[in-house]
């Protein structure tokens, strides 16, 4: 009676003490962790990649490390019993905690005298990772640490799946040479996902987090190889590894690999960061081409000591995908690692003044006015009202000539100054302005004043990016789209621009189709220039005041490419201009550009890169009055003009017995006074033996009542060398039209230089000089014409 009585008595102390025990337990197994712990904001390092997955860059988290990601949904299975067999065997039975590997570990290290095996879990190891990242790398030491470890460690069992303690591990182990996680160190070590490792390899790897400096594979890839071969032999007596897999694991040759270290495209990396912001995604899927990329930079490389010749210490280069608006290369100043001359300034986002690079749009600004390609422009000495009153401007032409009544599509494709300034006084520069920034020219933030008429020849400043999408504008048939860098992030696909339309599609095909005209910027730059390509390209150059920039546009149905040459610390160039200076690269950038879109170079396909509207109809017209050519038309054209305009008949040309008459308007007979083209008829007919000196040199030419004819080159036309080809590629091509059938002989300065049959054309090597060039047909007729080559 006695007995049970005094265990009445103690039954409250002893449900005290169990209640106790279990309140300690489910406080252990299910208390709450540190705030933050797992949730923390931890950003990985990085990853920048061009359109084809090919590492660009790669950022560093903010510990330094360089780290990826694996969900726990995508562990891959090879690596995860690798893991398990090296460093817990017993980790999907366990809570977090493991008695078994804690006792035996306590008896390997008595046994050795010294500590050889900790006998701590995944679990645990993922606890002490936790925390040492809260901790920003300052962990604490000693037993009251480890048990902290422990009770993570069961809390983390109780709150997350083994799967993600597992990815925990997987993502936070270290695995040497400061790189965080093994699907980062698989790309490192093996240059591929941890998704794909064979055994072999998911073991080497598994080896590694024990003892990352000791096992570094990059100063010692053998060192390692005892461990995972151990790995390899737990995963086989588990039965995790068949015997025969295990036998063609243990005699795998590991081909280690080394992460590049070299950086891709860097001014295009840091736009790319910037844009993604204070977000710092794990990867950036980009637009950049990379091969293209490493093209472009060989190209400049092939053309340093040319550019050192002009004293240009500074290349930009921007390629752009014309139908999506993706950047696919960026180059921003030849050499991002040349503090000498600023290499790190990204010249594709500096303004610069782009010289004529701007005109087609003051064309284009006509156009959409009510111009034509067969408008007349007087390309004369003229002065225009400024915004300053009493100020005249008085423009003046790159060669310092004028060459009278120029056709619209003449004068842009010659990048002649004076017409194109009456162009832009007649569209008023407020209207330039306008479109200019319509066409995605944010730099323009003055007022049309402040600019003034040289606006349309290049005084304000620009970026090589914006200008570069304006062109694309162009070749979308006058669909602007804001260009884009960023495909994804952290696989979220970044949305594209809406195109919006800025110019018709009418205005759109007539600036291109002029600036793919070769033949139309002859008269000024020749033929087999740095602008000529074996298929249909629209080109322009611009150079800016007193040399200091020089730049080269163009595109074709695929690409649109921008290059600019100068020096960022202003210094002027020396004996460079667009078609020296950026017309050589940008003509081997479009040959890679173009070769990378297609597949192939295009040779041969000239496709027009916009097909004509249906509103527009091609027609004669005489080449000096635009309008519908009589027989006393002796240089004529053909022109693309609305399909609902009939051009007067001309007016200027008229044949008498002396030879052709030209009535010129007044506002040309100065200037035709001034080149000797002014009195009652133009020419005389000239003897079969009378040298190119006694005939009259006027663009008219010498004529009979047969009406043989110079075509080109042109009366008075300057064509300019270039010095960056050879000259067996700078030929110009002699034509004529009219009288007898049958041969027609050529000379220059009076020395035989061929004969052709019928319409054929003839080449002669550019050389030069001041030139009398001069054609005879069988029946005895001749011409002459007079032209420079500098």
């Amino acid at each position: 009676m006695d007995r049970l009585k005094t265990l009445v008595a103690r039954r409250p102390r002893v449900t005290i003490a169990m209640t106790a025990i279990v309140a300690a337990i489910v406080w252990l197994r299910c208390g709450s962790l540190p705030p933050g712990l797992v949730d923390d904001d931890h950003r990985p390092s990085t990853v920048v990649v061009d359109r084809h997955g090919e590492q660009l860059s790669e950022v560093r988290s903010a510990s330094g490390q360089r780290s990826e990601t694996i969900a726990s949904t995508d562990l891959p299975p090879t690596l995860v019993l690798a893991t398990l067999a090296a460093e817990d065997v017993r980790f999907r039975s366990h809570v977090g905690v493991d008695p078994i590997a804690l006792v035996r570990a306590a008896v390997h290290d008595v046994r050795r005298g010294r500590i050889v095996e900790g006998g701590s879990t995944i679990t645990q190891q993922v606890a002490k990772l936790l925390l040492a990242r809260r901790a920003k790398g300052r962990l604490a030491r000693g037993w009251g640490a480890k048990i902290d470890e422990a009770i993570i460690a069961l809390r983390l069992e109780h709150q997350l799946t083994k799967n993600e303690i597992l990815a925990l591990y997987l993502n936070l182990a270290p695995y040497g040479n400061q790189i965080q996680g093994a699907e980062r160190a698989s790309r490192a070590y093996f240059g591929r996902s941890a998704s794909t490792l064979t055994p072999a390899e998911a073991a080497y790897l598994a080896a590694l987090p024990q003892q990352p400096g000791r096992y570094n594979p990059w100063r010692d890839p053998a060192a390692a190889r005892p461990r995972a071969l151990h790995i390899l032999h737990v995963m086989r007596d588990r039965g995790w590894l068949a015997p025969a897999d295990y036998a063609i694991a243990r005699d795998e040759r590991l081909e280690l690999g080394r992460d590049a270290t070299t950086m891709v495209a860097p001014h295009f990396v840091e736009r790319v960061l910037a844009r993604a912001g204070a977000a710092h995604p794990a990867r950036i899927e980009t637009t950049l081409d990379a091969g293209l990329q490493r093209t472009v930079a060989g190209i400049i490389a092939a053309h340093r000591s040319v550019l050192d010749d002009h004293h240009a210490a500074n290349v930009a280069v921007a390629v752009l995908d014309v139908r999506s608006g993706e950047w696919l290369a960026w180059e921003g100043s030849g050499n991002y690692f040349d503090p000498a001359h600023g290499g790190a300034i990204d010249g594709v986002i500096s303004p610069r003044q782009p010289g004529s690079a701007l005109k087609p749009f003051t064309y284009a600004a006509a156009f959409e006015r009510g111009a034509s390609p067969a408008r007349v422009l007087a390309d004369i000495p003229s002065e225009f009202p400024t915004a300053e009153p009493g100020v005249l401007y008085s423009p003046r032409n790159y060669d310092g000539q004028y060459r009278g009544p120029l056709l619209a599509r003449a004068a842009l494709a010659g990048s002649e100054n004076v017409p194109a300034v009456a162009l832009a006084s007649d569209v008023g520069v407020p209207t330039l302005a306008r479109l200019l920034r319509q066409a995605g020219l944010t730099t323009l933030n003055r007022n049309a004043a402040y600019y003034g008429l040289g606006l349309t020849l290049g005084n304000a400043e620009v970026r090589l990016d914006e200008l570069v999408a304006a062109y694309a504008m162009l070749a979308r048939g006058g669909e602007a789209m804001a260009p884009h860098m960023i495909r994804a992030i952290d696989g979220r696909p970044q949305p594209a621009a809406t195109p919006t339309r800025v110019l018709s599609a009418r205005t759109a095909f007539w600036i291109t189709d002029i600036l793919s005209d070769a033949e139309a910027r002859a008269y000024v730059f020749g033929r087999g220039g740095s602008l000529e390509f074996p298929f249909t390209v629209a080109a322009k150059t611009g150079t800016s005041q007193a040399y200091h920039d020089n730049w080269a546009l163009g595109y074709t149905r695929d690409v649109a490419v921008g290059v600019w040459v100068g020096n960022f610390d202003r210094t002027p160039l020396r004996d460079s201009s667009g078609v020296t200076g950026a017309g050589p690269i940008f003509h081997d950038v479009m040959l890679a550009a173009v070769e990378r879109a297609r597949g192939t170079l295009p040779i041969g396909d000239r496709t027009p890169i916009l097909a004509p509207p249906d509103d527009l109809r091609r027609v004669e017209l005489c080449a000096e009055s635009g309008m519908t050519p009589t027989d006393a038309c002796l240089t004529r054209v053909s022109e693309w003009v609305p399909a609902g305009t009939v051009p007067e008949t001309c007016t200027w040309h008229r044949t008498t017995d002396a030879g052709v008459v030209t009535a010129w308007p007044e506002a040309f007979r100065a200037w035709a006074k001034s080149v000797g083209r002014l009195g009652s008829a133009t020419v005389a007919a000239a003897s079969a033996d009378s040298t190119p000196r006694a005939a009259s040199l006027s663009r008219a030419a010498t004529v009979d009542s047969t009406a043989l004819a110079i075509a080109t080159p042109l009366g008075g036309a300057v064509y300019l060398l270039d010095s960056s080809l050879r000259p067996e590629f700078q030929a110009l091509t002699l034509r004529a039209r009219g009288g007898a059938s049958g041969h027609r002989e050529w000379f220059v300065d009076g020395a035989p230089i061929g004969s052709v049959s019928g319409d054929d054309t003839l080449k002669w090597p550019l050389a030069r000089g001041a030139h009398d060039v001069e054609v005879r047909d069988d029946a005895g007729h001749a011409a002459i014409t007079h032209f420079v080559v500098r």
